[in-house]
């Protein structure tokens, strides 16, 4: 019986991580929409846009706190802690990525 009730956590766990890589495409599809959308109403050779997806690139770690931490709430309020795990694990792994990808193009300099 536990093997079943194992199975199901690591499930749900992993559904977890599913669920915040839909909402990372999400956050990164409105990024560069409106990077793209500030780039064609700016004045020529502002370079808005392109400062907005450095920025968004850069600070996405921070970013993603706008969505994981309600995120964390609403699975807890539901009583999913198994996939609330898997969102944190997710969010750890992309500040990881992040924070990993930032210290290789800043450290070159």
């Amino acid at each position: 019986m536990s093997q079943r009730n194992s199975g199901n956590e690591v499930l749900q766990t992993f559904l977890g991580i599913l669920l915040l890589l839909g909402f990372h495409i999400i956050a990164i599809i409105i990024i560069v929409a409106l990077g793209y959308i500030l780039e064609m109403n700016s004045r020529s050779g502002s370079y808005v846009g392109i400062q907005v997806w450095i920025i968004g690139g850069i600070g996405f770690l921070f970013w993603q706190l706008l969505y994981v931490i309600p995120l964390c709430i609403f699975l807890q309020r539901k009583r999913l802690i198994a996939m609330r795990n898997g969102v944190v694990i997710g969010a750890a792994l992309t500040a990881l990525l992040n924070g990993g990808c930032f210290l290789l193009f800043n450290v070159g300099r």
